[in-house]
């Protein structure tokens, strides 16, 4: 019976106490810390009060009661003395008693205990990072290795030290000089300068500019190694530094005596960004290499497409070159790609869709052509059908992809395609359920554009009572797709008539921006956006008309001071824009810093 009571006196015990200690913690978060301290001090007289010793620390260096607090860590530190975080403690508090003398003397202690244990340095740098002593964290480390040049070396924890004391030079080579000596944690390094690099505006240049400076002088001291180079490209791309991008490449391709691949991977890039004349000069570069490379073939089907985008191109020259490329290459199962490109190039930019036609009819049935490939053609077959106006037979290839690829990309290209002839023909509510679909599709083109006219839908039909100007705008996207361009803005401009106020216009007024940069009208490209940054500055559009008319003012008028106050623009108002790191890159250009 008396062994009960004990057993139950000692539970009652225990449980007061962790009630305690959650009272006084409670007062502690709450900055209560009179009260606190009270609990704690009551506490601190049993067995256990090293577990309350933190909180209780914290509470009496806040209420400046530091003769205390010395008492307390003096107490700790004759229980410990190896545990070195509590000297900290103790220089911390006679820092803050402004006991310089005898705050240095700690430190000395600190750093001989150093001396016989440096495998405890991390522990004690971590502790005064907490008080924000990053100098003396920092010495620390410096101390570790002065005195054995055989330690652990900590290039991670100094760089983010000198994060802290804003020398970001230093910080920046530690992280090389890591990556130098750990060639396999290229990922680690690159995940922690992106980070340093994810500024966003103009305050964000300084930073890059450290990077590329360390990256820059690592790859030239290493002259054996080539990962620097690699990091370099890699933030060229970064910061849409694509010209530097492609000559570090060039550059790396030769030294390593490569096949290109790099070259193409870069060039892929470019074209998704519309760097035409880049992508071109990739595919040069292949193609120099001679017939017997890997990707020569490829190449040359890539560089007739890039030309064909570029803009002011003599049509003729390019029918000519992509005629004397299939000649040279010959009409086979490895040619499909290019004579699928050429019907595409027929058909839209020479406005000839028999000769399209009859291209795509003779490649599809060339001999043992591949499933994909031939599915490619279909899906510009029915464009074609499309831009001539037979919506059946091009709803009918559609299908004919869709159904022979349901769960691949092409699959989904032809439902997407599918998707628009529903809105295109007013049938909102249908394209929106395929739209859905697309939105989780593994292609992020795909869904991107899915998403993108599923809240062109939603954003513009569910807002009013009548579904007219919604059709109308969806007629207009279909001549514009056709190049029926006047066509196009009658009706634009009919849906501005009558429905002056709905939440359409912004997207009118795009519109008509692209047809008249289509035409070569620059002035009346300029109104259009000038229209959307004056008056719908509040929607969704807002950084796309900044943006190209800061590409205009630089590129067709040549007013660099417009151009400049509109790359401003973005990086000041629409700093989560895609546009963003183009516009740092251009703002620079223009402001003269040297790149």
């Amino acid at each position: 019976m008396r062994l009960t009571f004990v057993f139950l006196f000692c539970v009652l015990f225990a449980f007061s106490q962790s009630n305690d200690s959650q009272i006084a913690y409670q007062f502690y978060q709450t900055g209560e810390y009179e009260k606190a301290i009270e609990i704690y001090k009551e506490l601190s007289k049993g067995a256990n009060f090293t577990h309350y010793y933190h909180p209780y620390f914290q509470c009496l260096v806040l209420s400046e009661k530091f003769s205390e607090a010395k008492k307390l860590t003096h107490r700790m530190i004759n229980r410990n003395s190896n545990h070195l975080p509590y000297q900290v403690d103790l220089f911390m508090i006679y820092r803050e008693m402004l006991d310089g003398k005898t705050a240095e003397k700690t430190l000395k202690r600190i750093k001989n205990k150093l001396e016989k244990h440096p495998n405890h340095v991390v522990n004690v740098s971590n502790a005064l990072i907490r008080y924000a002593f990053y100098q003396e964290a920092l010495d620390c480390y410096h101390f570790i290795e002065r005195i054995d040049k055989n330690s652990r070396k900590h290039p991670i924890q100094k760089a983010q030290l000198y994060q802290y004391l804003s020398d970001d030079e230093k910080m920046v080579d530690q992280y090389l000089s890591y990556l130098s000596d750990n060639p396999t944690q290229k990922i680690t390094v690159v995940n922690y300068l992106q980070r340093y690099l994810d500024n966003n505006g103009i305050e964000n240049d300084k930073n890059y500019t450290f990077v590329k400076n360390g990256l820059l002088k690592y790859s030239q001291n290493e002259k054996d190694s080539y990962i620097f180079s690699e990091l370099l490209i890699w933030l060229f791309m970064q910061n849409n530094e694509f010209n530097l991008a492609y000559l570090q490449s060039k550059a790396l391709d030769k030294r390593l005596s490569e096949d290109g691949e790099r070259l193409y991977d870069l060039a892929e890039t470019f074209l998704d960004n519309s760097y035409f004349d880049l992508s071109i000069k990739c595919y040069k570069y292949i193609i120099d290499k001679g017939s017997d490379n890997y990707y020569y073939i490829d190449a040359h089907v890539n560089m007739l497409y890039a030309l064909g985008k570029k803009e002011d191109v003599d049509l003729q020259e390019i029918n000519n070159l992509y005629q004397k490329t299939i000649q040279e290459l010959g009409t086979s199962n490895n040619t499909v790609l290019l004579l699928n490109n050429y019907a595409h190039f027929t058909a839209f930019s020479l406005s000839d869709l028999s000769t399209a036609q009859k291209i795509l009819e003779s490649a599809m049935e060339i001999p043992n052509i591949n499933k994909n490939d031939k599915a490619e053609c279909k899906l510009v077959y029915a464009d074609v059908m499309l831009l001539s106006g037979n919506i059946w037979s091009s709803l009918l290839y559609y299908s004919q992809v869709e159904k022979e690829h349901k769960e691949g990309p092409l699959g989904h290209e032809a439902k997407l395609r599918r998707a628009k002839i529903s809105y295109y023909q007013g049938d909102f509510k249908w394209a929106q359920s395929q739209l859905d679909i697309l939105k989780s599709s593994t292609s992020k083109l795909i869904s991107n554009d899915a998403m993108d006219l599923s809240l062109l839908i939603t954003d513009n039909l569910n807002l009013d009572t009548t579904a007219i100007p919604m059709e109308m705008y969806a007629r207009a996207d279909l001549l514009f797709y056709q190049n029926k361009f006047d066509e196009s803005i009658v009706t634009l401009d009919s849906i501005l008539t009558t429905y002056s106020h709905h939440t359409l216009v912004d997207e009118i007024y795009f519109r008509k921006y692209q047809i008249y940069e289509i035409k070569n009208d620059i002035y009346k490209s300029i109104e259009m956006l000038e229209n959307i940054v004056s008056n719908y500055s509040y929607d969704i559009l807002k950084d796309d008309a900044i943006f190209h008319l800061a590409q205009i003012y630089e590129n067709k008028k040549q007013d660099t001071e417009k151009a400049f106050k509109y790359y401003e623009m973005i990086l000041l108002e629409c700093t989560g824009s895609i546009y963003t790191a183009e516009s740092r890159k251009k703002y620079r250009q223009l402001r003269g810093d040297e790149l």
